[in-house]
């Protein structure tokens, strides 16, 4: 195995904490913020107090939902998948029954960390094996509706190559569009040519990432913009199957097409009852996913 198809093979199987469908995509992030440092021509090493800001900001836009946010973490549990390294190696201040040190022991160690050597300079000069780096972290951890995003956040640069790996949505699409008589169920948008639907799409509930499936129970039919809203935890479905919003979101829109108006609206359903979102899924989105 060469070095470039070992780097893949790491990339691949970076491990993240799982428990149930709750699954925390913070080494995948700063990945991602290791492979933009290369990128933009940064040192390979920076200290933790460096990546600590935008990688904390990173975790807020599109982490799932915690009581806390954790920079540290990731920082240093990279390393186990063989892939970075912190130094110095130590001496630091271990969490109680933990493998990984103190916040503040990072900060007073000056603590440094970024990819190995080896695959940062394998990296730096190769777009396309950047580009599909990027895209086999985002596929693999995030729905796709949100890629766009996390790439403009990190500021990333992407050639033509993708590589065999891409997955279609197309069939799912089909099925959920269809249940939900070719209308968004959030705002009835509604817009046929000849046999497509521009402007609709499927929205994944709990996503594929976290263990969701592809019932139409674990899909709803949204507008581009209200998909997004929902991926991306500014939007969820009550028990009621009402609209509730972030409390941050600011809606600077017109009166009239107001998005803080959609706050308490009940959506669509489908005819079929079995076709409904399964409660279990939107509790999940709700948890995890919805920053309220």
């Amino acid at each position: 195995m060469n070095q470039k198809q070992s780097f893949l093979e790491r990339i691949e199987k970076v491990t993240v904490y799982k428990r149930g469908n709750e699954r925390a995509p913070h080494k995948p992030l700063y990945l991602l913020q290791c492979i933009a440092a290369a990128q933009h021509g940064l040192a390979r090493l920076q200290s933790f107090t460096q990546i600590e800001k935008t990688l904390r900001e990173a975790l807020i836009q599109f982490g799932l939902t915690t009581s806390s946010v954790s920079p540290q973490y990731p920082f240093w549990r990279l390393q186990n998948d063989g892939l970075a390294v912190v130094v110095p190696s130590g001496p630091y201040e271990f969490r109680k029954q933990a493998s990984d040190p103190t916040k503040k022991s990072l900060v007073e160690n000056d603590a440094h960390g970024g990819l190995i050597e080896s695959d940062f300079d394998l990296l730096r000069e190769d777009l396309d094996l950047q580009t599909l780096c990027i895209h086999k972290i985002l596929d693999a951890h995030f729905p796709r509706s949100i890629h766009e995003d996390i790439i403009a956040f990190f500021d990333l640069r992407l050639s033509g190559a993708r590589g065999n790996d891409v997955q279609t949505e197309s069939e799912f699409r089909i099925r959920i569009i269809s249940a939900y008589d070719n209308a968004c169920a959030v705002s009835g948008f509604s817009l046929g040519y000849r046999r497509s639907f521009p402007g609709l799409e499927a929205a994944h509930i709990c996503w594929p990432q976290a263990g969701g499936n592809d019932d139409v129970g674990n899909g709803i039919a949204m507008t581009t913009l209200h998909r997004k809203l929902f991926h991306l935890g500014l939007m969820a479905i009550n028990e009621q199957m009402k609209i509730v919003l972030c409390a941050e979101l600011s809606d600077m829109s017109q009166p009239t097409s107001s998005v803080s108006k959609l706050m308490g609206k009940k959506i669509s359903l489908p005819k079929n009852p079995k076709n409904w979102p399964n409660p279990d899924a939107l509790s999940w989105h709700r948890k995890w996913v919805y920053k309220g």
